[in-house]
């Protein structure tokens, strides 16, 4: 019987969730045997690898994103690659079925972001894929604005690839707790879509691996992943 993605993924169902995920949303096949998997989304030049894969393939070595949990792979492509960047990271999934339930805020509020924010997106996204297009794309998919007394202060989406992220909070409405109510809106809203909530967290954000454990998000303890790219 032919192997599928679905078969590779399922020996770690949950651990492997994001490569499900991503191919879900489109990503192809380009490599799949017992050992590892290599799924690549040509529309934003991104590939996710598990297990152990070929460091040569074409789609592990040209322009864009890899992400892997071999840290063997991570060495291979760094040395390769000197002007890559390379950021490790841990993941953590939502596994509840019902979203977070948090506190009520004084003056916080959430909408939906539309093209008529997307200067106060660009101008506030510390973040490499702060571009126009990109951001245009992540609006489209559904991303949320966070509001204090009615001003827009920070905001939150889906990444590309699939995962939570893009949380950003202008610094004058800090500790208010707008971060916690966006994301847990984010994940009510993955939720109703039928998605796996998935973030990942730079190791050493302790700001950030606060949040998600607030939040209820359980860590994967058992893999580190890297991007490079």
């Amino acid at each position: 019987m032919e192997l599928t993605v679905m078969d590779w993924v399922s020996r770690d169902a949950l651990g492997y969730g994001y490569l499900l995920d991503f191919y879900r949303r489109g990503a192809r096949v380009c490599w799949l045997d017992e050992a590892g998997i290599v799924l690549r989304s040509d529309r934003y030049r991104i590939s996710y690898t598990g297990g152990d894969v070929p460091a040569d393939l074409a789609e592990l070595n040209g322009p864009g994103l890899v992400l892997t949990d071999s840290g063997a792979l991570r060495e291979r492509l760094a040395a390769a690659h000197p002007d890559w960047q390379v950021m490790d990271c841990a993941q953590a999934f939502y596994l509840k079925k019902e979203p977070p339930c948090v506190r009520a805020r004084p003056g916080v509020s959430i909408r939906p972001l539309t093209l008529e924010d997307l200067d106060f997106v660009l101008e506030n996204y510390h973040n490499p894929g702060a571009y126009e297009s990109h951001i245009r794309q992540r609006i489209a998919e559904g991303m949320l604005g966070g509001l204090v007394d009615g001003v827009l202060a920070g905001f939150a989406g889906i990444h590309q690839e699939g995962a939570m992220g893009m949380l950003e909070v202008l610094p004058q409405f800090r500790r208010r707790g707008l971060a916690e109510v966006l994301e847990a809106a984010l994940i009510d809203q993955q939720l109703r879509r039928g998605r796996f909530p998935y973030c990942h967290v730079r190791h050493g954000n302790t700001a950030s691996e606060a949040l998600q454990q607030k939040l209820g998000l359980t860590f994967d303890e058992n893999r580190t992943l890297y991007w490079l790219g």
